[in-house]
């Protein structure tokens, strides 16, 4: 069984009022190790203590147990996630009245609201969520999934919050960001106290190093238009700079276009000679004479051109 499998079952069996010791003989291990579970369980937000062997489930949602040991590891960090939801028409000011709930105009007729400390757009026909949480998965895939169930989840509790039915959801990122965690080159520019910022008229800043949240280097990718090719961005950039390395930084623009000079400087010296000898055997003539040294000059031209191939390799 996989441990984080394994997790679940012991969440699962707490939630059934069983003390871990009970657990412990039921699933054949120490207790040892069922103590080292359920602290990991407290610390991640699952469960919280109410007495002597006595455990409180807060939550045990599977998809968000995965994640929460996902951040553990910390490999991406999906974040900055904004979501543009297809909405029926709503008299929103009017529901937020009668709900008691604060919101404020923007630009004069768009109440926006803050719901678990993320803000909402309540527009015509849709709803804008800025979500500001983050979420970690083995890879960029993995992290959106994860951002999507949370998606799902404040849109469960607006309509709840609210009294409406949104019917079936439509959504989509208008944005999102992901970072490589603990980066080399980014442990190394932070270090350094320096950034990089990469920019393009397509989608503005693409690709940057700041550690502003002390993720011990995190290189990060995003923009307005993320695509699914752009969403792995961040691991190419990664396997660009491990092979870079391997030439400890050498293989720059300058040196190959010095190299490919010089291997056009020498095509051009094959060409003349090449040519200088056909010329050569041309003039010799037909004679018996004129063949045999035909032969003996082609001979030299073969070998001439066997070292100038040497060469550019």
């Amino acid at each position: 069984m996989g441990k984080k499998k394994f997790y679940l079952v012991v969440l699962e069996l707490l939630k059934q009022n069983k003390k871990p010791s009970d657990i412990a003989k039921q699933l054949n291990i120490s207790k040892q190790k069922i103590y080292y579970y359920t602290k990991t369980l407290k610390e991640l937000g699952f469960i919280e203590k109410k007495g002597y062997g006595v455990w409180k489930i807060i939550r045990s949602k599977k998809e968000d147990l995965e994640h929460a040991l996902n951040w553990r590891d910390k490999k991406i960090r999906g974040h900055a996630f904004i979501w543009k939801v297809k909405s029926k028409k709503f008299n929103w000011i009017e529901l937020l009245k009668k709900k008691g709930i604060k919101y404020n105009l923007v630009r004069g007729y768009t109440p926006r609201i803050i719901i678990k400390d993320m803000k909402i757009w309540l527009g015509k026909e849709s709803i804008i969520i800025y979500d500001n949480r983050s979420f970690y998965g083995s890879n960029a895939i993995e992290s959106r999934k994860y951002a999507v169930f949370g998606i799902k989840s404040i849109l469960e509790y607006l309509q709840k919050r609210l009294g409406i039915s949104l019917g079936r959801y439509l959504f989509k990122p208008v944005r999102e960001h992901y970072g490589l965690i603990k980066n080399e080159l980014a442990r190394q520019v932070n270090d350094k106290g320096e950034k990089i910022i990469v920019r393009d008229d397509l989608d503005g800043e693409w690709l940057w190093i700041d550690d502003s949240i002390g993720m011990e280097g995190e290189l990060e990718t995003g923009g307005k238009g993320i695509t699914k090719d752009r969403v792995a961005l961040n691991l190419e950039v990664q396997n660009w700079y491990n092979d870079m390395k391997q030439t400890n930084f050498k293989v720059t623009p300058s040196f190959l276009m010095e190299s490919i000079f010089n291997v056009t400087q020498n095509q051009l010296m094959f060409n003349q000679n090449f040519e200088s000898h056909v010329k050569s055997i041309m003039q010799l003539g037909n004679s018996t004479e004129a063949n045999t040294k035909s032969i003996e000059l082609l001979a030299d031209v073969v070998k001439e051109l066997s070292e100038e191939v040497k060469k550019i390799k």
